[in-house]
């Protein structure tokens, strides 16, 4: 890394000019929870490295463990900061980033494992990326460490539910992330207020901050790490598979099942409004006109009611409709348009099954509707309100 200059004047005449430290006002943060001795091994190995701001939180390990952590605490540059109870690692990187918020010094956090996964080195050339893309202290910058997961002898579980969430979310927002579970992670300080507001108390946490990064198009960086695992089970991770996975994608979950109630929602007004008009001002007639005039009408109405509860309640955007209506438009002209060109091609191809036709292709074009309202209609600004 290059550093800046030192203005000549800042030292007195004939006395050597000392180069600022490029990671003066980092900070290393360790949540733990009934730590090994690989713990307290981290946070000297960290230090040894030019880290000397280490703040540990204690997610309420109890006293079989007072010993350790204040052990830690004595250490030169070290804070601790402890739970009464257990409240999950999302709640201790909360506790952590609420801690380094409150700092006028500190410029930004890594955050790290307390197993002895995330080598010192590692969490250092986190910290250079971070330090290096600092433009100022409220940059909006978060550095990813990324392991190698082609390596072989991995540990199974989370082999395969890394290749899981590396999918959903290239899926989802078009990014590789080849690491999205990794928990050595580097945040400005200017992340910090809206990383305290994501849902989540525990390991579903971290997933849901990175889909907080990845929606709101904060610049991110990946730097490749080693791949450290005790054991071919990871029998030292606090992670529990079939739970802890399902609160990991809940978010996602609840989101897409939201979409499918707008547009059930959505369906249900359109029957509503072309039932009232058909009746109200053509007398029920099947002529060509009414009917096209009374499903012109409810396609309209219906639309709009779909709009706005996607914007509001399944995306939950706060940008000005200027920015989203648009955009929502071109898709469902092009959506419906699509629809009838496949359905027709789709149904000759099927010897006239045109009703099976329709079923598939509009499934299909349900969930590209899905996807691109995600990533295009309904994407927010930068600095939006996330909450």
């Amino acid at each position: 890394m290059t550093l800046p200059a030192t203005p000549r004047d800042a030292e007195p005449s004939g006395t050597p000019a000392t180069p600022p430290n490029p990671l003066a006002g980092i900070v290393v943060g360790i949540p733990s929870f009934h730590p090994s001795e690989a713990l307290l091994e981290t946070v000297r190995a960290v230090q040894a490295v030019g880290l000397h701001e280490v703040v540990v939180v204690d997610d309420g390990s109890g006293t079989e463990f007072g010993s350790l952590f204040d052990e830690v605490e004595e250490l030169p540059g070290v804070v601790v900061l402890r739970h009464p109870e257990n409240l999950g690692k999302g709640t201790a990187l909360k506790t952590l980033f609420a801690h380094c918020q409150a700092r006028e010094d500190v410029r930004g956090v890594v955050t790290a494992d307390a197993d002895g996964q995330h080598l010192a080195e590692d969490v250092l050339k986190v910290a250079i990326s971070l330090a290096g893309h600092l433009v100022e202290r409220d940059s909006d910058v978060a550095v990813l460490g990324v392991r190698d997961f082609t390596l072989p002898d991995l540990p199974t579980r989370s082999r395969l539910g890394n290749r899981l969430t590396t999918g959903v979310v290239r899926l989802l927002y078009g990014q590789d992330i080849p690491d999205t579970q990794t928990g050595l992670r580097g945040f400005s300080h200017g992340l910090l207020d809206t990383l305290l507001e994501v849902r989540g108390a525990r390991f579903e946490y971290e997933m849901n901050a990175l889909s907080h990064l990845l929606t709101y198009h904060v610049r991110l960086f990946q730097v490749p790490i080693e791949t450290v695992y005790h054991d071919h089970e990871n029998s030292q991770s606090h992670f529990r598979p079939v739970r802890d996975s399902v609160m990991i994608y809940r978010g996602i979950i609840r989101q897409f099942v939201k979409f499918v109630g707008a547009s059930l929602l959505g369906a249900l007004v359109d029957v509503a409004v072309f039932t009232l008009v058909i009746d109200a001002f053509y007398d029920g007639r099947a002529a060509l006109g009414a009917v096209g005039g009374a499903a012109l009408v409810a396609r309209l109405v219906s639309s709009l009611v779909n709009y706005g509860l996607n914007r509001q309640a399944v995306f939950e955007i706060r940008r000005p409709v200027g920015h989203s209506l648009p955009r929502y438009v071109v898709l469902a002209v092009g959506v419906f348009l699509l629809s009838a060109l496949l359905t027709s091609g789709l149904g000759t191809l099927w010897d006239g099954h045109v009703v099976r036709a329709k079923i598939v292709v509009d499934t299909l074009l349900f969930f590209l509707s899905y996807l691109l309202q995600k990533r295009w209609v309904f994407t927010p600004s930068r600095h939006a309100d996330p909450t």
